[in-house]
């Protein structure tokens, strides 16, 4: 048994799962992510049209990239192909300069066709003012021996 599969053996309902913190999100960032997922709408990456167009007051962050930082929480501690679900509901909008914390908590644990499926509640928060952007929910599927 891997030590990934027996950490996740170890989680039951209520246990939280290791937070991911972005660190600053700074334009660059955001411009590499544009870039890299081929989103070019320019709310996130042209601070005229974000402000005059858009009526924001600066780009935003892209919200795959929050869902994204949620799915790590998950992918940071599971065996490859280990995720069979993710799904985000995005709450607020995430802006330049933001630090998201996110954080996982075991809700439900269930044996299935030979696997154990644990499923977490996800949260993304800004850091400076604990504004939730983003909740959701992972599917972790892991062998038990």
């Amino acid at each position: 048994m891997s030590d990934q599969t027996e950490h996740l053996g170890s989680l039951q309902v209520g246990d939280a799962l290791p937070t991911v913190q972005t660190g600053p999100i700074s334009r660059h960032t955001i411009a590499l992510y544009a870039a890299g997922s081929s989103d070019l709408n320019p709310i996130h990456t042209d601070i005229d049209f974000a402000r005059n167009k858009a009526g924001l007051p600066d780009v935003i962050v892209h919200g795959m990239f929050v869902m994204g930082y949620l799915a790590k929480i998950g992918t940071e501690y599971a065996p490859a192909g280990a995720i069979r679900r993710i799904k985000t509901q995005f709450r607020a909008m995430t802006n330049v300069g933001d630090n998201l914390v996110c954080t996982g908590k075991v809700t439900d644990r269930q044996a299935s066709d030979g696997a154990m499926i644990l499923t977490c509640a996800l949260a993304a928060t800004r850091q400076d003012d604990d504004v939730v952007v983003a909740t959701g929910e992972i599917d972790i599927a892991f062998c038990v021996a």
